[in-house]
Formats: C-alpha cells, sequence, structure tokens
C-alpha cells in the first residue's frame, strides 16, 4: 500500500525553505486576487512598498507589486510541486 505524509504550514508561500525541490505531487491553492480591497491589508504587510502604493492612491504600483508577491509565490510552487 502506498504511504503518503501530510503537513500543512500556516506561511508566506513565498519562502518555502523547508521543502526539498520537487517534493510536492500536489499543490492546491486559492490566491488571494489582487486589487480586490480585502487582500489589500494581507498584500500590504507582505510587502510595505505596497501599503504604500495603496495609501498613495498609485493603484498601478500596487498592483505590479501585489502581482510580484504571487510571481514569488509561483515561482516556489514551481520548484516543491513534482
Amino acid at each position: 500500500m502506498l504511504s503518503t505524509t501530510h503537513r500543512v504550514f500556516f506561511q508566506p508561500a513565498q519562502r518555502l525553505e523547508q521543502l526539498p525541490d520537487a517534493s510536492v505531487a500536489l499543490t492546491v491553492t486559492s490566491p488571494p486576487y489582487p486589487m480586490i480591497e480585502m487582500w489589500d491589508e494581507s498584500f500590504g504587510q507582505q510587502n510595505p512598498a505596497i501599503c504604500a502604493a495603496i495609501t498613495a492612491g498609485d493603484g498601478q504600483q500596487a498592483f505590479e507589486g501585489m502581482h510580484g508577491e504571487l510571481e514569488r509565490v509561483w515561482d516556489e510552487v514551481t520548484r516543491v510541486t513534482l
């Protein structure tokens, strides 16, 4: 019988140092969606420049910053997933 190990991490997904390359068989995600107000604070905590852009009313800069954070997540997901 096939054995699996399940671990749940509650942390930002931009840095998954504890997971070796190609060590995850399946990744399921529902990422935050940039430029939807309910996610502004979360993105701002991850990157203060995003918070500053939102406060300054610079939607384009905030949008680019949010997508930059998501790109870091996708890079890690790609690295750890088989």
